[in-house]
């Protein structure tokens, strides 16, 4: 086994094939936001249940304020350097080297690409790159597809997501995280040879919803999460996510999910 494989087992559990990863790396472009203006409440919080697999997060975090009790595997977001005050939020750049990956002990790298923007070459230039400085030292690449400011219509086009996450994949990228539709995303999973992960994207309106719509993604094929808001900014995020992990994990149901959302809600 190689230590691409080693490190992949920390992400993408080998019994299930799937992964509950919790992204908390928005700050480096959104700033503080509900739900992680007090960034190391909320990972001990979430850390708390046992129930995630790995995080998603900036350098910044991971040495300031990341004290996990267990060992989570760590995917460290390496692309930035554009935020949402700014001209172009997809105008981002490598700011993490791979050294520094392997220093602060992260199992894995995340890069954006934004595929159908004016900096599309650019981010998948760097994304291309990176994949090269990972795969030297065996460390997996996670291909994350941004949208930009553009998420409306680009999130519900089956056809755009499908072409991103093969174009990711053909780039380098050993996983990819990108957005759910609930039409046609069966094709978006069978036109990429990697693992998919759903983003969560803006606040559903209810936890049912999320848990609705990662079902949704399970059934067609998705391998797990990499999601952020639609956890750590529910109203109940710990019970949240334990309904979530036997989403992925056990196989159940949105209905036995929700029941064990109410459950842990009331045992809390």
């Amino acid at each position: 086994m190689t230590g691409l494989e080693n490190r992949l087992k920390r992400i993408i559990k080998p019994d299930t094939g799937r992964s509950l990863v919790v992204a908390i790396d928005h700050g480096y472009a959104l700033g503080p936001m509900k739900g992680i203006v007090d960034i190391a409440g909320t990972i001990s919080k979430l850390d708390g249940t046992g129930r995630v697999d790995a995080w998603l997060l900036t350098k910044g975090i991971l040495r300031h304020a990341f004290n996990p009790r267990g060992t989570p595997g760590v995917i460290l977001r390496s692309s930035g350097g554009a935020t949402i005050t700014g001209p172009d939020i997809t105008n981002e750049g490598l700011v993490t080297s791979i050294e520094e990956v392997l220093t602060l002990g992260a199992d894995a790298m995340a890069v954006s690409a934004f595929i159908g923007s004016e900096n599309e070459r650019e981010t998948l230039i760097g994304l291309s790159r990176a994949a090269d400085q990972c795969h030297r030292w065996n460390v997996p690449l996670l291909g994350v597809i941004g949208l930009g400011k553009e998420v409306g219509e680009k999130k519900n086009n089956a056809r755009f997501l499908a072409l991103s996450a093969r174009v990711a994949a053909e780039h380098g990228a050993d996983m990819i995280k990108t957005y759910y539709t609930e039409k046609g995303f069966e094709d978006v999973v069978a036109g990429c040879p990697v693992p998919i992960m759903i983003a969560g994207g803006p606040k559903c309106e209810t936890d049912l919803d999320t848990l609705k719509m990662i079902h949704g993604a399970l059934q067609s094929g998705a391998q797990g999460i990499v999601m952020g808001r639609n956890i750590w900014q529910s109203p109940h995020p710990a019970a949240l996510l334990n309904a979530t992990w036997h989403l992925i994990h056990k196989n159940c149901s949105v209905q036995e999910a929700q029941d064990i959302l109410e459950e842990t809600i009331r045992d809390a």
